[in-house]
């Protein structure tokens, strides 16, 4: 009864793995992992083979990390989601540079390869004249443009300390969580919408 047992869990396990390899998100593939490693586990206790054991008792540690990490992040996103547009959470992911006042921040038609979050100052963003401070996220919408090149210019007013987040970085969080894709998209749609607002107030007063 024992073999058939064992061979009952190998087989699991395997389905596990392969599953796991063929999960398009992240938290799917750590799961189904951990059983897999669970299930591997008690495979190689039943046949006394320990060192295939201790090794998937260690890749259940890390997967358990990696999973424990990765609600933590889908946590945060979603009260992200559900608040106000604070980008708090991204600072962990972004390094940081200062600026000082008159320097420009990005400029318009340049390539993107980055966002800038303000920790500190003032920033405008020329064309529609409108200030922004510290909590604001600046620059992620050349992540969308067609050609990947700014569509505004940002130019402090005073001295800004930002912490910057590199495009690539932002690909990697949306791939590991779609749901950071849908945050920053209605980032992106909302500032788009203001824009478009304040250039045409803009026209009207003219």
């Amino acid at each position: 009864m024992e073999p058939y047992v064992a061979a009952l869990i190998s087989v699991a396990a395997a389905a596990a793995s392969l599953y796991s390899a063929h999960a398009k998100t992240m938290v799917p593939l750590r799961v189904a992992a951990i059983v897999g490693n669970i299930l591997a586990m008690a495979y190689s206790f039943m046949l006394g083979t320990y060192l295939i054991f201790m090794l998937n008792a260690a890749l259940l540690a890390l997967h358990g990390w990696r999973l424990r990490a990765m609600l933590n992040l889908i946590r945060d996103i979603n009260i992200a989601t559900s608040s106000d547009m604070n980008v708090d959470w991204l600072l962990p992911y972004t390094r940081p540079k200062h600026f000082k006042a008159d320097d420009v921040m990005m400029e318009r038609g340049e390539y993107a390869t980055a966002a800038f979050y303000i920790v500190s100052g003032e920033v405008e963003i020329v064309e529609i004249k409108e200030t922004f401070g510290k909590g604001t996220l600046l620059g992620e919408i050349g992540l969308f443009t067609p050609d990947g090149r700014r569509i505004m210019t940002a130019r402090c007013k005073t001295d800004v300390q930002t912490a910057i987040i590199d495009y690539d970085r932002f690909k990697e969080l949306y791939f590991q969580n779609p749901q950071f894709g849908f945050r920053l998209l209605h980032l992106v749609v909302e500032r788009l919408q203001r824009s478009g607002e304040l250039l045409r107030l803009s026209a009207i007063t003219r």
